[in-house]
């Protein structure tokens, strides 16, 4: 790799930890204008279990991760260490520290965004493809309409549907939860399907949210593709019907997508509240709303950073790996 492309890289690397400065900042603020101070709050309780005063106020202070002496100044630069060191300050409804708590929620909304948001764009991709290039207008209208109704209706209104539907009407699939009420979560198969069996509703739901974005997106891209000049070329030289559309139109269109999907990763996050919440799953949508309907504020500003920083990462590397595939973009 030359130098102009470390150059590039190195400053979209600064791009990242300034945006990441100016998220911890503003969740700083937003705590600071909240009304309630965590420090008394936990203190209260402290006091209330019996704890000698000085005992707790020293244990209130460490656990609401700041000197309650200390200036506004003072407690900014407290809370930067503090979430460089992985403290997020403190949850009065878990009775623990945030960072645990969102540790343990971040894992479910991860795997439900992965699997559905890679899932919907594969084979929207591969759809969007062959409606591009069908000359069938009967085939292309059934793949528009369905896609066009799913799309029209709302995430709730969907998981809703869903869960009447396949888990109220027809017992297919779990009401809520995680896992089994009798499984021992580890590395088993027990476990492993049981994850499989309750995650299955809210990926289906995500799935048929995001699957006609990418199909009507990539058909938009692959219909544009098939009249520029390669493309007649590639017809005039009688290049296969299939090889033209995944080979030629595929692989250009591709990119842009590409670039999309890797900002879907970090903005699906923030679209897990509803979903989670309709089937009772403990991820980062379902602990904010919780956290905030407690009132938690540490809690909620936590798994709001946690979503803003996915989005912020995801945005970065999709910009990095455009500009890695297409050099007119570190051209700019």
């Amino acid at each position: 790799m030359d130098t102009q492309n470390l150059i590039w890289i190195a400053k979209k690397v600064i791009y990242l930890f300034l945006e990441l400065f100016f998220a911890i900042t503003l969740s700083f603020f937003l705590i600071l204008a909240m009304p309630g101070n965590p420090y008394i709050i936990i203190l209260q309780g402290l006091l209330r279990s019996g704890m000698p005063e000085l005992q707790a106020e020293a244990e209130a202070a460490a656990l609401a991760g700041y000197n309650p002496s200390e200036g506004v100044l003072g407690r900014y630069f407290t809370w930067i260490v503090n979430f460089f060191h992985g403290n997020l300050g403190y949850s009065v409804v878990y009775a623990s520290r945030v960072s645990p708590v969102v540790a343990a929620a971040a894992p479910w909304t991860i795997i439900i965004v992965l699997v559905s948001l890679t899932l919907a764009f594969v084979t929207g991709f591969f759809l969007g493809l062959v409606a591009a290039s069908t000359s069938s207008k009967a085939l292309d209208a059934v793949i528009s309409g369905l896609m066009s109704f799913f799309q029209s209706i709302p995430n709730y209104m969907l998981a809703l549907l869903l869960l009447i539907v396949l888990a109220v009407d027809l017992h297919w699939f779990p009401l809520s939860g995680a896992y089994g009420l009798g499984v021992s979560p580890g590395l088993n198969f027990a476990y492993i399907s049981s994850v499989a069996w309750h995650l299955a509703l809210p990926i289906l739901t995500f799935y048929l949210m995001l699957f006609p974005g990418w199909m009507f997106g990539t058909r938009a891209i692959a219909t544009s593709l098939m009249k520029e000049d390669f493309i007649m070329v590639a017809k005039a030289r009688g290049v296969s019907g299939n090889r033209m559309t995944f080979s030629y139109v595929g692989r250009n269109a591709l990119l842009p997508q590409f670039t999309s999907l890797m900002y879907s990763y970090g903005l699906l996050f923030g679209s897990s509240i509803f979903i989670e919440t309709i089937f009772d799953v403990p991820g980062l949508g379902y602990l904010l709303t919780t956290a905030a309907g407690a009132r938690d504020y540490e809690l909620t500003i936590g798994a709001f950073l946690i979503i803003i920083v996915a989005v912020i990462i995801g945005n970065f590397v999709a910009d990095v790996g455009y500009g890695l595939i297409d050099p007119r973009v570190r051209g700019k």
